[in-house]
């Protein structure tokens, strides 16, 4: 059931971003903890990451949340992996030690990317108005790709 609902809920974001710009609809709507904070978290920036994946933009993608342009691959292989009768359970196999070198990894991540200083503002995710990404107001961003 987890393995289905994980599975439709990818599958829906990838159609989603395909006919929408993340933040223009209540489908793929803003990050909740950064509107109620004002940080990034770790996945801040995982749907336009998406939408310019979808849209062949590669380093638009890349710029916007590069963990979990680095992290997709693994889970599409895992849900994959799932749906075949070998692999079941393949997820109750991966060592304590990877899950807490992971999650240490999301924690300086996260750290990161809401530091003001170089190159760790460049980690945090940009604003996109028309498929394009542009600059945040409050963060300066001088190495966003050219609009063509």
């Amino acid at each position: 059931m987890l393995i289905a609902a994980s599975t439709a809920a990818l599958l829906f974001l990838i159609i989603g971003v395909c006919f929408f710009e993340p933040g223009s609809t209540a489908l793929l709507p803003p990050c909740p903890f950064h509107a109620l904070t004002g940080l990034y978290c770790p996945g801040c920036g995982s749907t336009r990451m998406l939408y310019f994946l979808v849209h062949g933009q590669f380093a638009a993608a890349w710029r916007e949340n590069a963990l979990s342009m680095l992290i997709l691959p693994i889970i599409i292989y895992g849900l994959a992996r799932q749906w075949t009768p070998s692999g079941a359970a393949v997820f109750t196999r991966i060592p304590a030690r990877w899950i807490t070198t992971f999650a240490a990894v999301l924690v300086l991540f996260t750290v990161a990317r809401n530091l003001p200083w170089e190159p760790f503002r460049h980690l945090a995710p940009v604003e996109i108005t028309n498929g394009q990404p542009q600059p945040n107001a409050t963060i300066p961003r001088e190495s966003l790709p050219r609009s063509r």
